[in-house]
């Protein structure tokens, strides 16, 4: 099974959503760790509702929309999503394009490339004060429903992603020193 059937299982797991609902998750909730086209989730949500792995459930609406298609997970889908979730995984490759940059940054003048590093230094500042504003948010949600197993989960992976930014912009740092003692010699 793809990934990205995992990933609408993993939300799915959490409540019953529709799939614009689904679509501003993906964005927001797992958007800064894993990506996935917005054209790929209904085709994906349909296909998996042919499987059994998803039930579509229909909402009435009181206004003059129509009914609101609900997609939630089944037990089929549910032990599927356990069963991958326990499966071991190899060791994940990393693909930065920056990275690669700065594996050429001895063909740059010093100082050019000192600008490019605190362009990216400031982008993973930006990304850290929104996991940051995130913790929070989450903490005090799990302060008001104490045992939240799936908010417990989301806040583990947002503090990866605080420890993933600090890593990356001290990075940025040590880069940058190193480039700003070539360029004093």
């Amino acid at each position: 099974m793809s990934s990205i059937r995992y990933a609408l299982l993993t939300l799915l797991a959490r409540e019953p959503l529709s799939g614009y609902d689904i679509k501003q998750q993906m964005n927001s909730r797992i958007g800064p760790f894993w990506k996935v086209g917005s054209n790929q989730v209904y085709p994906e949500l349909s296909k998996m509702e042919a499987e059994g792995l998803v039930a579509l459930q229909t909402v009435e609406q009181l206004s003059y929309r129509p009914a609101r298609k609900l997609y939630e997970i089944t037990e089929v889908g549910r032990e599927a999503l356990i069963q991958w979730t326990l499966n071991p995984e190899e060791v994940e490759n990393v693909r930065d394009d920056f990275l690669l940059k700065a594996y050429n940054s001895w063909l740059i003048e010093p100082e050019k490339m000192i600008i490019r590093i605190e362009e990216k230094k400031k982008q993973h500042q930006e990304r850290l004060t929104a996991y940051l504003d995130k913790v929070a948010e989450l903490t005090q949600l799990l302060g008001h429903s104490k045992g939240d197993q799936p908010l417990d989960s989301s806040i583990s992976v947002v503090e990866f992603g605080i420890e993933y930014e600090r890593m990356y912009m001290d990075w940025c740092d040590k880069l940058i020193e190193k480039l700003q003692k070539i360029h004093s010699e």
